[in-house]
């Protein structure tokens, strides 16, 4: 307490006797700054006597994991990395796994071990914990056995924990947060445990008053990605085992939309109802040439586990989404088996869901379409509001409309709302279904009886969804705000219609829905505007807000025009025929709900009401949202997308971020609206279901991210710590209070990270938010510079000539400011912004450092803010009389001569007070909003491997084993098991896969070749991802380098090669070959053959001739059941090589020379075993006429008609070899 008080009094006496500073060793120190440090020592000196010393928060380089007595716990404020305490371990377990090596090969033992620890990470409770890094990599945890703990003061023991040490012996840990890891396995970090440092979330106390304990409610979006909601992990497969996931894009390893949930579940705990939308897309704003489809975002794309599809067709058949630089402008419709899954998990996590059919419209730019409003071309991307039909009051109109609701089975409305029916009973049931949002530019078109067809057509819709989803769901739909009650229509008729009333008193419409976007504000920046005239000091004011729902514009008074608005010339809502105000105010609800709603022709109130019966439904606000924009209240309905016709931005924003603004104005609307006894539901826009921070981070996989900076998202901005809640809860720490209501702003993250004064702790705060605490006669106050009303001082209020200015020398003043900070995109390590100004007179550099998490981009406006306020070193001092502004305090806003100064010294010399001036200065923009911080690298997702089991020649070249499993994945992550078994009971592990083989396809045909000499004519070409082909001399290849397999109908046949070339990515065009290599048989091939690289990525299996015959079943890792059947087409008898005929004497003498690995290359010794046998077989006219057998290796015909004769050898085991074939 003492340093807070003699800083601040220092720094005041500091700046009174060295106005100018000291220049000590090229950094110019002012007298504030010195009388400060001054003060904040004899302070602490006080402060040291009667506590422990301390230090402030520091920006640290490393994350250090530590298990040391007595270590303090950190405090982390919003998010931050931290290294943590291991507080238990249980001792290592040992794996042992034996192997064969191959045929005939010895066993070798392999051992892994694991470890279950328990990390304390810092004081609880916290939300959760995002990423995890070990040795400084991120890792994934999917695949690892792990429990949080947050850190309540009700959390009992772990399980595993109280086993192990037994029951009554493990602490519970209350109050701390830890981590529980069991058989974390350690392979992967050289048999020990690795340094690992954890992302901790943890919501303060302003985020509980806010969204988290007021949002009950959500809309998932975005709707649109091909498998955006389902929560198995989808893999596109490019080439076979190459694979990348298209719904797993965080560090976590999860699936998005699973991260995505349990965010949700963590920040916005509250949440019990959601409204999943998921889209189709239209293709024309002509209501009758409008066609609905599911899209797609390629045609070209094959998935696992499950390919893309949506009410029966696949994505050939579908709506392929325009494109924009070669990227989607929309993900595709989320598939049928994703909507599932989706709901599946909602209800799992305990969500009611709504099930919300949302139309898109996929209209391009350049699109050449007609207008229905006039313009060259339909807009692009436009709000599907927009669809309409031209000519009202016909009997066109009505044609128009039918012709888009269409029927089952097509491409029209019907259809796609009824197949969403269909798809939520498959499903296991929703607990509300919308048949459509927003279709205002339908729902007032009229035909020639004045009769609305399309309100009559989603009645029948309502009933027909009915039929198929029964009597327990909530049926509806979700109308805008300005389209659920009275209809007005342009035509000077004075008519006033209620077009939806007939579908709001169905039998089969359980709610009224809306889409609830009404202005909230109408504010503009400076003082002289009618709001804040009014008395309402900002816009995120919760009485100002208030003020707003059931009051302003839309309500009290409406702008006639665009001109009106600037001018501020409102025109009051009045109904001076009826007295019925409410018919035309849009915003109140009250009234409309309440009262019978009598249509007015030409402006005459009929006697007789709609069929709406006041207040017989309840309502549900589908969707309430305000953009994180400055203004944002002032247009909620607005949204910020470049490539869309609608992108707006509020009324009179300056386009700059304010998510402060959002969060008051969903607080308050919430409130507000649950408490009205007509709304039963409030569901807030909206929940991305792809996961904070991936999204909007990773615009590599999502073009819209950019949007998110500006638009009614909550993800990522629910977990921001608001500072005042900070200053008052480390001051409470401390043993005191300060009041820091009038403290605005928030922040990413914020650590104490040791024992530290308070002053220590507010001091980075202070700097970067611009605050200063101060005491006053009530206590300590936390307050901005110059928030004080302005107090008017003139100068004959002085003393004569008292007035006196200050300003530092040219050469005194700092070239730049270096700010140092901690960096949300690059995971939580120090970073540094440099802020500079040119032609300065001086090499004067400033260095600060804020140990808070923020953005480049926030860091950057800070530096430069600070630069300019060390710049502007101006000081005023005035010398009042007695008794003149006794009110004055420390920070208050004063004008002098015409120019605002802010108080920062008082000096009392007996009745004269003594003012010090300083200039005001601009507030930074950083306080309000937060940059979305880098994910860094999405997880690794293991592919499926590719497996091929080649039952083919001898390679001798590595080893000679009679199978050989080749296995490619890209990802290939760590080891997978290949399981050999007759049947699935029986599957056991036979070899481990430690690398990613050679695997590729042929891509052009491949002819037969000669044997037993170079083919030089013959050219393989293949597509053969992660390999690389090189060309050697011919001496080599005979040497038994450079050796493929390609599969044929009859087995593989091995080739080397002597020369290659890459002819595109992965694509190799080889020549120079060897054909039928160790006796395989040759053959032609068609492109798409399997083609295996033979190096030493392939592993042997332990079969042997004994299982000769036998099907055996494969499994890789738990995948798909593989099978073959055994051949041993390694000990087949190879081809007899220089088979010849020729004439003797009148005889045909039969020749050939026996070849295989177990005959002698030794020209001294016999070609033929004593052993061998030759099956014969004579040929007329491919009519087998004679068969024998022999163990000679020539053979004399005296006489015969045969014109062919085939000869092969016989193997021990009566199994007959590639045969060999000449004419007669």
């Amino acid at each position: 307490m003492a340093e807070i008080v003699l800083s601040q009094a220092g720094s005041v006496i500091g700046s009174h006797l060295l106005p100018n500073g000291l220049s000590v060793f090229g950094q110019n120190l002012s007298g504030a700054v010195l009388g400060e440090a001054v003060g904040r020592l004899a302070g602490r000196a006080i402060d040291a006597s009667l506590a422990p010393v301390s230090e402030g928060p520091r920006i640290k380089s490393l994350h250090v994991m530590e298990s040391r007595e007595g270590a303090g716990l950190p405090l982390v404020y919003g998010r931050m990395r931290v290294g943590g305490q291991v507080i238990w371990a249980s001792r290592f377990k040992e794996y042992r796994r034996e192997q064969s090596a191959g045929k005939g090969g010895p066993k070798y033992s392999e051992y892994t071990y694991s470890v279950s620890f328990a990390v304390a990470l810092c004081q609880g409770p916290i939300t959760r914990v995002d990423r995890v890094w070990a040795n400084g990599e991120f890792v994934t945890l999917s695949e690892v056995n792990w429990r949080l703990y947050s850190g309540t003061d009700a959390q009992l023991p772990d399980p595993l924990i109280e086993a192990i040490e037994g029951g009554g012996n493990a602490p519970a840990y209350r109050g701390t947060a830890y981590i529980v890891f069991e058989d974390f396995p350690l392979d992967a970090y050289g048999n020990r445990l690795p340094q690992m440092s954890f992302e901790v979330v943890r919501a303060g106390r302003a985020e509980a008053d806010s969204l988290s304990q007021h949002v009950e409610g959500v809309n998932v979006i975005p709707g649109s990605g091909e498998f955006v909601y389902a929560t198995s992990i989808v893999r596109e497969r490019r080439f076979p085992g190459i694979e990348r996931p298209l719904n797993m894009n965080n560090a976590r390893g999860a699936a998005d939309f699973c991260l995505s949930l349990e965010q949700l579940s963590s920040d916005l705990p509250k949440v019990s109802h959601t409204a999943l939308t998921v889209a189709w897309f239209g293709s024309d704003l002509r209501a009758a040439r409008c066609r609905i489809r599911p899209g797609v975002e390629t045609f070209d794309r094959e998935t696992v586990p499950y390919a893309w599809a949506v009410d029966g067709m696949g994505r050939e058949a579908a709506h392929l989404i325009s494109r924009t630089d070669d990227r989607p402008n929309y993900g595709g419709t989320p598939a049928d088996q994703a909507v599932i899954e989706g709901i599946q998990a909602m209800k799992t996590a305990g969500l009611a869901v709504t099930l919300s059919p949302f139309l898109m419209m996929d209209i391009p730019p350049g699109n050449d379409l007609p207008d229905p409003y006039g313009e060259s071309e339909q807009a692009a991307f436009p709000w599907r509001g927009r669809l309409t039909v031209t000519d009202d009051r016909t009997a066109s109109a009505r044609a128009a409309i039918e012709a888009f609701v269409g029927e089952d089975g097509g491409f029209g409305f019907r259809h796609f709302i009824l197949h969403h029916a269909r798809l939520s009973v498959q499903a296991g049931g929703v607990d509300a279904f919308l048949i459509g949002s927003e279709m205002i530019g339908l729902t007032r078109v009229r035909d020639d009886e004045g009769r609305f067809p399309f309100v009559e057509a989603l009645i029948e819709i309502a009933s027909d969804v009915r039929a198929i989803i029964g009597d327990g769901v909530a049926i509806s739909y979700a109308a805008d705000w300005t389209e659920y009650g009275a209809y007005l229509p342009s035509d000077g008729s004075g008519d006033v219609l209620f077009p939806l009333d007939p579908f709001w008193a169905s039998p089969d419409v359980d709610f009224v829905g809306l889409d609830w976007y009404p202005p909230m504000s109408d504010w503009r920046d400076g003082d002289d505007h009618l709001d804040r005239m009014a008395g309402f000091d900002q816009i995120g004011d919760e009485a100002y807000l208030q003020h707003n729902l059931s009051g302003g514009e839309a309500y009290d008074w409406y702008y006639a025009s665009d001109a009106d608005r600037t001018s501020q010339t409102r025109r009051p809502i009045a109904d001076g025929a009826y007295g019925e105000d409410w018919v035309f105010r849009q915003k109140d609800l009250a009234s409309w709900w309440g009262q019978s709603h009598h249509p007015r022709a030409a402006g005459v109130r009929d006697t007789s009401a709609t069929a709406w019966v006041p207040g017989s439904k309840p309502v549900r606000l589908i969707e309430l949202g305000v953009p994180a924009v400055d203004k944002g209240t002032n247009a909620p309905n607005l949204f910020f997308d470049p490539k869309s016709a609608e992108s707006r931005l509020p009324h009179f924003s300056i386009g700059a971020r304010d998510d402060l603004l959002q969060r008051r104005a969903l607080a308050v609307a919430n409130t507000f609206w649950r408490g009205q006894p007509m709304v039963e539901q409030v569901l807030n826009w909206a929940w991305d279901g792809r996961p904070w921070p991936a999204y909007p981070s990773r615009e590599d996989v999502w073009s819209d991210g950019p949007n998110w900076q500006f638009g009614h998202w909550l993800n990522g901005r629910t977990g921001l710590i608001s500072v005042a809640e900070l200053i008052e809860d480390c001051a409470a720490r401390a043993g005191t209070e300060i009041d820091a209501e009038g403290v605005d702003g928030v922040l990413e993250g914020f650590v104490l990270d040791s024992v530290s004064s308070l002053a220590r702790a507010l001091s980075p705060l202070a700097d970067a938010f611009d605050f200063s605490v101060i005491e006053t006669e009530t206590g300590l106050r936390a307050e901005h510079d110059g928030t004080q009303p302005v107090a008017e001082l003139a100068l004959d209020a002085a003393i004569e000539d008292s007035l006196s200015a200050t300003r530092d020398l040219l050469d005194k003043q700092p070239s730049a400011v270096s700010l140092q900070f901690i960096s949300g995109d690059l995971s939580y390590a120090p970073a540094v912004i440099e802020a500079r100004r040119t032609g300065a007179a001086s090499e004067l550099k400033v260095g600060l450092s804020y140990p808070i998490v923020m953005g480049e981009g926030q860091a950057r406006i800070l530096a430069e803010q600070r630069l300019t306020d060390i710049l502007d070193t101006e000081r005023q001092s005035l010398s009042l009389a007695p008794g003149v502004a006794r009110g004055l305090e420390i920070l208050d806003r004063v004008t002098v001569a015409d120019a605002d100064w802010i108080v920062h010294r008082i000096e009392e010399r007996g009745l004269q007070r003594r003012l010090g001036l300083r200039p005001t200065r601009a507030r930074p923009t950083l306080p309000q909003s937060i940059e979305p911080p880098s994910d860094g690298d999405a997880a690794i997702v293991r592919a499926d491997p590719v497996l091929q089991i080649v039952d083919g020649p001898p390679l001798e070249h590595l080893g000679g084993a009679a199978v050989w499993v080749a296995a490619a994945a890209d990802p290939w992550i760590g080891t997978y098991t290949l399981k050999l078994g007759s049947s699935i009971e029986t599957l056991s592990e036979v070899a481990t896969l430690r690398t990613s083989a050679g695997l590729g396809v042929l891509t052009a045909p491949f002819n037969a070749g000669p044997l037993g000499r170079w083919d030089e004519g013959g050219m393989i070409e293949l597509e053969m991802p992660n390999a690389s082909f090189s060309s050697i001399a011919r001496d080599a290849v005979l040497s038994g380098q450079n050796r493929i397999l390609i599969e044929h109908d009859t087995g593989w046949e091995l080739i080397g090669w002597q020369s290659a070339e890459l002819v595109a990515i992965d694509t190799w065009r080889l020549s120079g070959l060897l054909r039928g290599l160790a006796g395989s048989p040759v053959r032609a091939v068609a492109p798409g053959a399997s083609v295996v690289l033979t190096d030493d990525r392939l592993v042997a299996l332990p079969l042997t001739r004994e299982a000769y015959g036998q099907t055996f079943l494969s499994q890789v890792d738990g995948g798909e059941l593989g099978s073959i059947e055994f051949q041993d087409r390694a000990s087949l008898p190879w081809r007899v090589g220089h088979l010849s005929a020729r004439r003797v004497a009148g005889e045909t003498i039969v020749s050939w020379t026996a070849r295989g690995p177990h005959y002698s290359n030794n020209w001294d010794l016999s070609d033929t075993p004593t052993d061998a046998v030759f099956q014969i077989e004579l040929y007329l006219e491919e009519a087998l006429i004679s068969q024998f057998s022999q163990s000679e290796s020539e053979l004399q015909l005296s006489s015969t008609t045969a014109d062919k004769i085939r000869v092969a050898e016989i193997s021990a085991d009566d199994r007959v070899g590639e045969w060999g074939s000449i004419p007669l």
